[in-house]
Parts: structure tokens; C-alpha cells; sequence
């Protein structure tokens, strides 16, 4: 659901009742997606090393590329060419060292 916080048709522009006063609210809301996407990340890496570790402890690679390459479609499909970028650096923070 998507909350708007001003209506369609109000004036753009900055205002003694309208955007200045805007900024902290939609700022701390985003502030508050990044600690999510941060907290996000950071279950994918520990699920990440457990599927590593499996896949090692059953005699297979820990980088499957395959897999990559599937996560990297679809990060562009969602979010175009610069999902690609951002999925990268998920996989790589998720990998480990090499």
C-alpha cells in the first residue's frame, strides 16, 4: 500500500507549509529503508555462507556461477541495467573472500 503524503495536484515548490517542512519526514523514512536493506544484506551473507558451506560439504563448488548469473537477471529485470550494479556488489559482499 502506498501512502501518499501530499496530494497529486498540490503546488511544487518550497513553502513555509509545504516541502521544507517534508524533507526530515521523507528523510528519516529513508534513512529507515536503508537500515532494513542493511539488516537485509546482512541475512543474505549468513544465509549465503550456510549454502556455501552445504555445498562444499557435499563435494561441490562455493561459488555456483550459474546461481549468479540467475540472481543477476533478475535484479535487472526489477530494476534495470543498474540492478545489474547492485547485484554485483550484494554477490560480492554475500561470496566472502575469495
Amino acid at each position: 500500500m502506498t501512502t501518499m503524503l501530499t496530494p497529486p495536484d498540490a503546488p511544487s515548490g518550497n513553502s513555509a507549509d509545504g516541502e521544507d517542512d517534508l524533507i526530515p519526514l521523507l528523510r528519516s523514512q529513508i534513512d529507515a529503508i536503508d537500515a532494513g536493506i542493511a539488516r537485509l544484506v546482512a541475512e543474505r551473507a549468513r544465509l549465503s555462507a550456510r549454502v556455501q558451506r552445504a555445498r562444499i560439504a557435499s563435494g561441490g563448488v562455493r561459488v555456483e556461477l550459474g546461481r549468479e548469473r540467475m540472481v543477476l537477471a533478475k535484479y535487472k529485470e526489477a530494476l534495470g541495467d543498474e540492478g545489474v550494479a547492485l547485484a554485483t556488489a550484494v554477490l560480492r559482499l554475500c561470496r566472502g573472500p575469495l
